[in-house]
């Protein structure tokens, strides 16, 4: 989660969920778009699968990759939300916290075994 503006928009979520769902909901924030943060380095890692090829999907979700900067011309490595502040916000609220990308993707099954295994134990 790097962009201020995602980050209230979550709030007024989790607001929501809590206010009208069941006390037991698992609930996980999940800041997308990693890769877009990261040294060049290592998202080159991340993504370093030769099975994989790009795809005209690829270069339109690069198209409309939301910046991390409010002008885009920033540099990518800086960031408006910290990764400890939403984690901060994550273990205030009883939430489980992830970074991750979806196109290299990073962290995208640790999310559902996780909240796989929170459901399990509150159950």
């Amino acid at each position: 989660m790097t962009v201020a503006s995602s980050l209230d928009k979550a709030k007024s979520w989790v607001k929501e969920l809590q206010r009208q769902s069941n006390p037991n909901i698992v609930i996980a924030l999940v800041g997308n778009k990693v890769d877009l943060v990261q040294p060049a380095s290592a998202a080159a890692s991340a993504a370093d699968d030769s099975s994989v090829e790009p795809s005209a999907d690829d270069e339109a979700d690069d198209a409309t990759a939301t910046p991390d900067t409010p002008d885009a011309a920033g540099d990518a490595g800086k960031r408006q939300v910290s990764k400890d502040e939403a984690a901060a916000y994550a273990l205030e609220n009883s939430l489980l916290f992830f970074e991750t990308s979806a196109k290299t993707g990073e962290n995208v099954v640790e999310v559902f075994t996780d909240i796989g295994a929170s459901c399990r134990d509150r159950a």
